[in-house]
């Protein structure tokens, strides 16, 4: 299964290797890269910092939401020795104003738009490994569509969520997470299988069969 935020840490990666495209080019070869839809509406990027306004990742066709994951600045801070580095190096990531979509359609949550998504995604997995120093969310609205028997949504606000030291060998921090989006809405136990992004960064994270543009 695969989740948002790995596949975020993986478009990150790639875009800072790609210091002299614009946003368009990078959008399109997203877009490409994942078989849905991903937009941006601006792509700064420096010697020690990335700065992505408007990311946007549309859900594929039959779910509710037309957006599946949305933020409004996406700042990467690094040095870019350590970029270069084995595994590379990333300082901190931080997302800013953020809107998650899950939409479930089944009980056990194993069929949901996360998981189309992944189904669309190449199969190879990268070799590269990364390591993210801080990861910061903040202002996060999450919209849980089909939650249990009857069906009915849930909006979750986040205001702050930390997590430091993740390593692509290890995976993200998926149960921290879990805990935070759907404390007290008892779906901890299956819900965790929707959201786990262990796989997703080795499949987007510099990919060794695919060119770089």
């Amino acid at each position: 299964m695969k989740t948002l935020f790995a596949i975020v840490l993986g478009l990150i990666a790639m875009v800072l290797f790609v210091w002299l495209i614009k946003a368009p080019i990078v959008a399109h070869y997203l877009t490409n890269k994942m078989k849905v839809n991903v937009s941006l509406s601006s792509l700064s990027i420096s010697p020690s910092k990335t700065l992505i306004r408007n990311f946007r990742i549309n859900n594929p066709r039959g779910f509710h939401a037309k957006a599946a994951f949305k933020a409004e600045e996406i700042e990467v801070d690094y040095r870019t020795k350590a970029l270069f580095h084995e595994p590379s190096e990333i300082d901190v990531i931080d997302v800013r104003d953020i809107f998650l979509s899950i939409e479930l359609k089944n009980l056990t949550g194993s069929d949901n738009n996360w998981t189309a998504i992944a189904a669309k995604m190449p199969k190879e997995e990268s070799k590269k490994e990364l390591i993210i120093h801080k990861l910061v969310l903040t202002n996060m609205t999450v919209e849980i569509r089909g939650l249990g028997i009857t069906g009915k949504n849930e909006t979750k606000k986040i205001d702050r969520l930390e997590f430091d030291e993740i390593d692509s060998r290890e995976g993200f921090p998926t149960k921290q997470l879990i805990q935070a989006i759907f404390q007290g809405a008892g779906v901890q136990d299956y819900i965790q299988q929707i959201l786990n992004p262990q796989n997703v960064i080795k499949k987007l994270l510099f990919s060794e069969n695919e060119a770089r543009p």
